[in-house]
């Protein structure tokens, strides 16, 4: 098995450059929209409905967009890490009642196990959250996140070993090293609380209002990136633009299923308005992309989620710049011990 790197202390470390530009950069957003364009297709054949993971999305665009980053140099982790968050969402489903309790503990495992494993594939978590937040009960499911991911991974170092994708971009600038390190594999685990409590609060309010999407999967993998990386988050210096861009590629989202109903036309339309979003809000968040493709999975998608994802999305920002304000005022403080 390809272990992953571990995160370094301090500062960031040199690496090659990862991410590609110019025409590879497009036809890498081409491979993108295609493979999942395959994936919503070969979804509407009987019995093949769960073939569709939205973080596909997520994964699809960072593997290609990025032939030498984190995710796609560890492929076994990238094709197994979700169906196994997968087995544990729908044994949680199946074994629990939906509260307050059970949503952390679905949250607690699927963080432990990718902790456990040293897995950088972050994405996974919202394979084990996914089941729990839409009522899923298919032990099918692990198996289709599982041929889904396979798939993506032997597309992805196909992709690698092409021409196109080895060449040169020059040196690595602070976006490729940042996007390197908040994909990397967390050395410490003291971040752990503050997401769980994060978790605890949207939780409390999905159940005291209903509406579940407040907590939507990919909402919780964007949550770890942050709150495992704070000193390095690029999403987190202008806060408001995670949340508008995650509402807009929901609403975005639910229009496309209102108008044209959910297939591969849809899926596509989504995705590329998800890449054009995040272009247009200068983020590097593929987890964003999932959220567009959502409602296909919903039993009534409505105008109700886009709502909810704001909602979600804003109440992670201000718990973030909160948890960071912390570390900032415990790291002047320690400096002051030291210096007394």
């Amino acid at each position: 098995m390809t272990v992953a790197p571990r995160e370094s202390s301090g500062s960031l470390p040199a690496v090659t450059a990862t991410a590609l530009s110019g025409f590879p950069r497009r036809v890498a957003n081409g491979l993108t929209v295609g493979f999942l364009a395959l994936i919503a297709l070969a979804s509407t054949l009987p019995g093949a409905a769960l073939l569709f993971f939205p973080e596909l999305a997520a994964l699809a665009y960072d593997v290609f967009i990025r032939p030498r980053g984190t995710w796609a140099s560890a492929p076994v982790f990238l094709a197994l890490t979700p169906a196994l968050t997968a087995v544990i969402g729908i044994a949680m489903t199946l074994w629990l009642p939906f509260s307050v309790p059970s949503i952390l503990l679905v949250v607690a495992l699927c963080v432990l196990l990718v902790q456990w494993l040293r897995s950088p594939v972050a994405p996974a978590i919202s394979a084990g959250v996914l089941p729990f937040m839409t009522g899923l009960e298919s032990w099918w499911y692990p198996a289709a996140i599982l041929i889904g991911t396979s798939g993506l991974a032997l597309v992805a170092s196909c992709w690698k070993r092409l021409g196109i994708a080895q060449l040169p971009e020059g040196p690595p600038g602070d976006r490729e090293r940042v996007d390197d390190q908040m994909e990397r594999v967390p050395r410490r685990m003291n971040w752990i609380p503050a997401l769980l409590l994060f978790v605890t609060g949207a939780a409390v309010l999905v159940v005291m209002t209903g509406e579940k999407m407040i907590l939507y999967p990919p909402l919780v993998v964007i949550a770890f990136e942050m709150f495992a990386h704070p000193h390095i988050c690029p999403w987190a210096r202008r806060p408001i633009r995670f949340p508008l861009a995650a509402a807009l590629s929901a609403a975005v989202g639910v229009a496309v299923v209102l108008g044209f109903g959910s297939g591969v036309f849809a899926t596509v339309i989504a995705l590329l308005a998800g890449i054009a979003i995040l272009k247009l809000f200068d983020l590097h968040m593929p987890p964003a992309l999932a959220i567009g493709l959502i409602p296909q999975i919903l039993e009534q998608p409505g105008w109700s989620y886009p709502l909810s994802v704001l909602t979600g999305s804003l109440i992670l920002a201000a718990a973030f710049l909160i948890y960071r304000s912390l570390l900032r005022r415990d790291g002047r403080s320690g400096r002051v011990k030291q210096r007394v």
